[in-house]
C-alpha cells in the first residue's frame, strides 16, 4: 500500500471524529460563513485583544491535555503550535491575529505550524506547506497564501498552488517534486496522528506545551489546547495565556 493510500484511509479511518474541521467561527455560530474580504480581515486585526484580566474556563474556552503514563513532566522549552489548513477560510481570517500573537509572545517560546487534513480536499494544501517549509520560503509565502485564499485566488490542485509559488520565486517542477515526496506523505501521516492524539477538531487550534527537556532533539510534550472561543481576538489572548501558564510551570 503506498503512502499518499494510507493517508487517505486514516481520514476516512477517523472520518466521524474529525466532523467539525473549520467548524470555529469568528461570530461564534455553528454554520458555515463566507470568508470576508482582506480590508476586513485587517480591519478586525487591528482591534485590540481582550484584557488580561479575562477568564479562560478549563473544559471551555481550553482543554488541558494529560501526560501519557509514565511520562515526566517537560522542563524544556515552550511552544506554540497552530493547527491550521490554507484550505479552512477561518484560518486565514485568524492569520492577522497570529501575526499579532507571535510578537507578543515571551523571548524563547518557539512558533511552529501544523496542517490539518480533515478531508481529501485538503490533502493538497498540507503538501503546499510541507513543499514549502522543505524548500525554505515558507516564511514569505505563508500569510501570502492566505491571503490569496481570501482573495478567491483559484488555489484547489497542487497544479494551481505550483503555479502560485512560481509567481513567488519558487520552481514549480521543484515545488511538485517536494510535494509529492515520499517525505511529505510521512510528514502528513505522522502529523494527523499527532493532531488526532491532541483532540483536535476544528481548525485554528492553538497547541501550547514544551520540549521534554533542554536538549536539541527533545520531543514536544503537548500540555494545552485551545477549545472554544467567541472571536478571534479572543483566540489570541487565549494563546498569550495558556503560554504564560505553561511558562510558569
Amino acid at each position: 500500500m503506498t503512502l499518499s493510500n494510507l493517508v487517505r484511509g486514516a481520514l476516512l479511518a477517523c472520518g466521524l471524529l474529525l466532523t467539525a474541521a473549520c467548524s470555529a467561527h469568528n461570530d461564534g455560530s455553528s454554520s458555515a460563513t463566507a470568508a470576508p474580504s482582506a480590508d476586513a480581515s485587517a480591519a478586525a486585526a487591528a482591534t485590540p485583544a481582550p484584557a488580561t484580566s479575562i477568564h479562560f474556563t478549563a473544559g471551555d474556552q481550553y482543554a488541558t491535555i494529560a501526560l501519557p503514563a509514565g511520562q515526566a513532566a517537560p522542563t524544556g522549552p515552550v511552544e506554540l503550535v497552530e493547527a491550521f489548513s490554507y484550505g479552512c477560510p477561518h484560518c486565514a481570517e485568524f492569520a492577522p491575529f497570529m501575526d499579532k500573537l507571535r510578537a507578543q509572545l515571551p523571548k524563547g517560546v518557539t512558533v511552529r505550524y501544523m496542517p490539518v487534513v480533515f478531508n481529501a480536499d485538503w490533502m493538497p494544501y498540507a503538501q503546499a506547506y510541507y513543499a514549502a517549509e522543505q524548500l525554505g520560503v515558507l516564511p514569505q509565502t505563508h500569510d501570502a497564501f492566505f491571503q490569496a485564499m481570501l482573495e478567491h485566488y483559484p488555489l484547489n490542485s497542487l497544479q494551481d498552488m505550483a503555479g502560485w509559488y512560481g509567481r513567488h520565486g519558487v520552481d514549480p517542477q521543484k515545488f511538485m517534486a517536494a510535494a509529492t515526496s515520499a517525505q511529505t506523505m510521512q510528514q502528513m501521516a505522522a502529523d494527523q496522528k499527532t493532531e488526532i492524539g491532541w483532540g483536535v477538531d476544528s481548525t485554528p487550534t492553538l497547541v501550547v506545551g514544551r520540549r521534554a527537556s533542554d536538549a536539541k532533539d527533545a520531543p514536544f510534550v503537548p500540555l494545552m489546547r485551545s477549545a472554544n472561543f467567541g472571536n478571534y481576538a479572543e483566540l489570541q489572548q487565549l494563546g498569550l495565556w495558556m503560554v504564560q501558564k505553561v511558562g510558569q510551570h
